[in-house]
């Protein structure tokens, strides 16, 4: 994970339909943030091509199927993200604002004409526009607030650069969770013959033959099996907690996932503080960063006036592409996630 992909995680992302605020139009606010109103229309809208992806990417009645604990639909969890989302990316705005980051004409002129430029033409963009129902005003808005939300990222990780001395401290207070592996791994569909290959290999057969030769996973197989190094959290939960229970050298028995049966072969297990600096430094950014965010969240005077309970109707997303659909696609995905994560969060409290 990148530093820049930290920023995303822990918030500091650009919406797809927030960088939409038009400022005119309807009146009626669904919040305000430091007296800054966010309207409904940007609160529906932005909903809108959220509720668009999650159901292209979980089918049309994702956003009636029941969280964990069954006290809320998925899209009632994923409204109220989105209200969450938009205060907070009102706040950050703002707070780029106040840091002095100003965004030219020219800046935005220079990003219109790569749009054009990607579409082929003018007239070819205005068209995408027209499908989505979006104005050319719209997308230079849209693309002035994204580069607002690039610099402000640039700023807040100088700002947020952590020193030697804190990286240590941190990596010395956390350090299992610093720990890497190298492994191989050979997968099978059934525990039959993962049961054969074990068998083989106690009896002397060379891992990285039986790699190339019987493993499904073609990526590792070409290379005896090697899925390279990895962190804990990166694999699947059961073949994660396996890896990281093994001592270096050993082969597993049949190790069952999602994918189907997989016999590992532990090569190393790493914990120094050269190997893990990077993903340190990830860390404390990220410490920093929520220390920060949590402080203008506190200051910040938000009101929401909206209810997130009540349904709003989604179409289904026409095929098209948006001259968006990126940035939409990826933030999407997130607040799905996000949706999830909320309700299993939600169940776990429960117990």
């Amino acid at each position: 994970m990148t530093i820049k992909n930290t920023m995303k995680k822990i918030g500091v992302v650009c919406l797809a339909a927030t960088v939409l605020l038009t400022g005119c139009g309807k009146k009626d606010v669904a919040a305000t943030v430091n007296g800054k109103p966010i309207t409904i229309e940007d609160y529906e809208r932005e909903y809108k091509m959220q509720a668009q992806q999650a159901m292209a990417q979980y089918g049309e009645d994702f956003l009636m199927q029941k969280s964990p604990d069954g006290k809320q639909t998925m899209g009632e969890i994923m409204r109220q993200n989105t209200l969450d989302n938009l205060v907070r990316f009102e706040i950050y705005k703002q707070d780029a604002e106040e840091k002095g980051i100003k965004i030219t004409d020219k800046d935005v002129d220079a990003e219109y004409k790569k749009m054009v430029d990607m579409y082929g033409g003018e007239e070819k963009l205005q068209d995408a526009l027209k499908e989505n129902n979006l104005t050319a005003d719209q997308m230079r808005e849209y693309m002035k607030t994204n580069l607002l939300m690039q610099q402000y990222q640039e700023k807040m990780l100088k700002e947020l650069e952590p020193t030697e001395e804190e990286l240590k401290k941190y990596y010395d207070g956390h350090k299992d969770e610093f720990k890497t592996a190298e492994a191989s791994h050979i997968l099978v569909k059934t525990k039959e013959e993962a049961d054969a290959i074990k068998k083989e290999l106690d009896g002397g057969a060379d891992f990285a033959k039986l790699a190339k030769e019987k493993s499904l996973d073609t990526g590792s197989a070409q290379n005896g099996g090697s899925l390279g190094q990895f962190s804990p959290g990166q694999m699947v939960k059961e073949f994660d907690e396996k890896v990281f229970s093994m001592k270096p050298g050993e082969i597993s028995d049949p190790v069952k996932t999602q994918f189907g049966f997989h016999i590992i072969k532990l090569e190393k297990i790493s914990n120094d503080f050269k190997g893990a600096k990077d993903a340190v430094k990830e860390a404390v950014i990220q410490e920093k960063f929520k220390e920060y965010n949590d402080k203008l969240e506190k200051k910040a005077k938000v009101k929401r006036t909206v209810n997130t309970a009540k349904d709003i109707p989604v179409e289904p997303a026409k095929k098209a592409e948006a001259p968006a659909d990126k940035a939409q696609g990826e933030n999407a995905k997130a607040q799905n996630e996000q949706a999830k994560g909320n309700a299993k969060d939600a169940k776990e409290e429960k117990k």
